[in-house]
């Protein structure tokens, strides 16, 4: 087997890594921010795999910080627009870590709560090229208590797709 079979084999065409950049609502009316690292399968012209989805999402101004692993699916509509757009639907479930922390000093975190628990989200958007992207993201998160209550969080995100 020749070293470009070996290199075919490595890598997949099909997969895809996906950074996602997002603003908007976070938990509790305050507004957050976070990062997506997405590894997506193609399985067909229409329907995609993300195979693992690593969430990084915090709150302006608090101690919070939400780290979450997600897997999921997302359908495709026809390409439209000189074949160049397409609308997408995406759904996902997984495993989310809530940390609150609180700092003595600003040299020390001491982390005070940890919470664990289901993570679920979905989003719609429209992938505008091969590479960039724009949607909204609605998530869900039990690792995030406060008086009762679960997190919520509705996000504005923009993509690239490598």
């Amino acid at each position: 087997m020749g070293a470009s079979a070996q290199a075919e084999r490595m890598f997949d065409p099909r997969c895809h890594f996906l950074l996602e950049a997002k603003v908007g609502r976070y938990h509790y009316n305050r507004g957050g921010f976070g990062m997506n690292f997405v590894v997506e399968r193609e399985l067909c012209k229409y329907l995609a795999w993300d195979i693992a989805s690593v969430d990084f999402s915090a709150p302006w101004n608090c101690d919070l910080v939400n780290i979450g692993i997600k897997t999921g699916v997302k359908g495709f509509t026809p390409r439209f627009w000189e074949n160049r757009m397409r609308v997408y639907a995406n759904v996902a479930v997984g495993y989310d870590c809530g940390i609150i922390t609180i700092s003595k000093s600003k040299m020390s975190p001491i982390a005070e709560r940890t919470g664990h628990g289901f993570a679920f989200s979905n989003g719609a958007g429209l992938q505008l090229g091969e590479h960039l992207f724009v949607g909204y993201a609605l998530e869900y998160s039990t690792s995030v208590i406060d008086k009762g209550r679960f997190g919520i969080a509705h996000y504005a995100k923009l993509g690239w797709r490598f």
